[in-house]
């Protein structure tokens, strides 16, 4: 039951400023209206239930409270039954982590009482209870990091080193989950390696803070004064005794420490003093001699427990400082727009400004761009213009390359180009048996059409292709080569492929066969060592890589090959094959074609190729 629920922005700066003590990397904020999570409850439920559970110790999670669950919060450190919920919103952080909850309640601006900013999780709030709170929370989150309700519901990631916040707007295509664990595998160990580091110090420095072991002074100066007054021992031997028993008030016993005072408790037993025991002086001191060196023995693996947390403590230091270096340099802010930028629809930046309440920070949004409107010109106004044709490869579609396109758009010296994406039929499962995919001879067929239609006029081409694309390009080449039209083929200036199974892809080929079937058309030609990809390559080098002049049968293009650098699907190997101008760029199978800003490699390499075929 909802007892006095914390103000949203004490609540929210508590939560920076523990994550930012405790060395986290960041954290998640996950905001939703209520009307928005009854009407998407049943695509982000999961979500919001195993976000935590790909995080772990490096996020803090900000989750709305179902209306039928019972809020927990942030524990308080003297009763764990009891936490801190900010109106009808929990966080959940991780359990092992328990220097954030101490770290959190320090940083309340007050101290909180026993019926203060507490939540009684014995049974849950009444259902309105819940909405309510639940939608003003939002409505005050989103206005203390300077959201737009329009951009509710939405998932904020919080760079704590970088101190800025990526606004990501939530709907039924964007998996919150995958998201979040491709972004923690490109974050690495280092986070959670520090989490531990940071649990570990705190338990050693309360292992060291607790009051070491030793002898009581009082009892050790009583003693210590009745050993002074023996007169059978040798005066070296009692001197000896009492500075050791000095020293054991505030030093670990020694094995030499135990040895004196067994000897001397041995002497004043011995039958040679069997008649000095009776000296009242001697009386008694035996046996408490000995219940100190009980004591001793008995606080001795204290003593080296204590020991081994100093020498312990050194180590977790040097750690956590080479760990927070790590985690400082991770760049958080950044990885999530590297990891945005290649879900299936990819995401493009706008700058927020500071956040109105947040001082020190900046916000960006990722939001999904609509495809590009901008038509090509008519035919007639088509010549001294360059056509960039861009050709998808399987299981994809023209609209892969709107990102491309609408850097293209924004790129002043490259006013001069009209981009156009080709594309053709390809997909899993065949539902209609009137129809089928058709094999890469006709999709080279209606790319030939494509090109008579929707690029009439044009002077200068450049054929750009991604994956299967690269062999459809190809496979038309050597098509119009064999029909004697090579004087067709002379204005496209140039040919760009990017990760092209030039020679096969082995990777998850059973898996292609059984789910596209062995007779699909267009995944056979993706096989290693086909026969009639083999064949086109042999017309290629003959016919246009070394092509001497534009006759009927030949016509000289220049070809530049690229590989991505952690492409897994397309090896290096395949995707250069024998070309002779080939490199590799940044990125995997599908982020190599979809660069995210003009700083992008891929973008800037293909800007200088074009560039290179600008008109005069």
């Amino acid at each position: 039951m909802l007892i006095h629920p914390l103000p949203i922005d004490v609540f929210l700066k508590s939560l920076l400023s523990a994550a930012e003590r405790c060395g986290y990397l960041g954290a998640v904020v996950l905001l939703a209206r209520e009307r928005d999570a009854k009407a998407q409850y049943r695509e982000l439920t999961d979500d919001w239930t195993s976000v935590h559970d790909v995080t772990g110790p490096t996020l803090a999670v900000l989750c709305p409270v179902p209306p039928h669950a019972s809020p927990l919060g942030v524990p308080y450190p003297r009763d764990p039954a009891r936490g801190v919920v900010a109106e009808s919103m929990t966080l959940e952080v991780p359990h092992s982590q328990q220097e954030f909850a101490a770290n959190f309640w320090e940083d309340l601006p007050f101290r909180p009482g026993w019926d203060e900013a507490f939540v009684r999780p014995n049974r849950p709030a009444p259902a309105e209870v819940h909405a309510s709170g639940w939608t003003q929370a939002v409505t005050d989150a989103a206005a203390f990091f300077g959201i737009e309700e329009s951009h509710v519901p939405c998932l904020v990631v919080l760079s704590m080193g970088e101190r800025h916040g990526t606004v990501i707007p939530i709907d039924k295509s964007f998996g919150v989950y995958n998201f979040l664990k491709e972004l923690m595998e490109r974050v690495g160990s280092a986070p959670v390696r520090l989490g531990k580091s940071l649990d570990e110090r705190q338990q050693l420095r309360h292992q060291i803070a607790r009051p070491r072991p030793g002898l009581e002074p009082a009892q050790v100066q009583s003693l210590s004064r009745r050993l002074a007054e023996v007169e059978v021992l040798e005066p070296e031997l009692i001197a000896d005794c009492r500075a050791r028993l000095e020293t054991l008030t505030q030093a670990e016993p020694s094995d030499a420490d135990l040895r004196t005072l067994r000897a001397v408790s041995d002497l004043l037993r011995s039958p040679q003093r069997q008649a000095e025991r009776h000296n009242l002086r001697l009386r008694g001191l035996p046996s408490r001699l000995d219940r100190v060196i009980g004591t001793l023995e008995t606080q001795r693996p204290r003593w080296e427990e204590s020991t081994r947390s100093r020498e312990r403590l050194v180590t977790v230091e040097r750690e956590v400082t080479v760990l927070r270096d790590k985690v400082a340099s991770i760049g958080l802010a950044g990885l999530v727009r590297h990891v945005a930028a290649e879900l299936p629809h990819p995401l493009h930046e706008e700058d927020m400004g500071p956040a109105p309440r947040l001082p020190g920070w900046s916000f960006s949004r990722l939001g999904r761009r609509p495809p590009s409107t901008v038509q090509a010109p008519a035919a007639a106004e088509r010549a001294g213009r360059l056509s960039l044709v861009m050709v998808h490869g399987i299981l994809s579609e023209p609209a892969m390359w709107n990102p491309l396109r609408d850097l293209l758009a924004d790129d002043t010296d490259l006013g001069f180009v009209d981009p156009l994406a080709f594309g053709y039929r390809t997909g899993l499962f065949r539902l209609n048996p009137t129809r089928v995919f058709p094999s890469i001879n006709v999709v080279a067929d209606s790319l030939k059409e494509y090109l008579a239609t929707e690029a009439e006029g044009y002077e200068r081409l450049v054929l750009l292709a991604h994956s299967q694309g690269g062999l459809v390009v190809q496979r038309f080449l050597t098509r119009m080569l064999t029909e004697g039209r090579g004087h067709e083929l002379s204005r496209i200036r140039r040919v760009v492929l990017l990760a092209c199974p030039n020679n096969g892809a082995e990777i998850l080929l059973s898996l292609r066969r059984g789910v596209l079937g062995r007779r699909h058309p267009q995944e056979r030609q993706l096989r290693p060592l086909d026969e009639e990809v083999a064949n086109t390559h042999r017309v290629l080098m003959r016919d246009v890589i070394n092509g001497a002049e534009v006759t009927e049968r030949t016509c000289p293009i220049p070809f530049s090959v690229y590989a991505g650098e952690s492409d897994n699907i397309v090896p290096a190997v395949s995707a250069q094959g024998v070309f002779p101008d080939a490199a590799a760029l940044p990125g995997d199978h599908s982020s190599i074609a979809r660069p995210t800003s003009r700083q992008h490699r891929t973008y800037t390499t293909l800007r200088r190729l074009i560039l290179k075929e600008s008109p005069p």
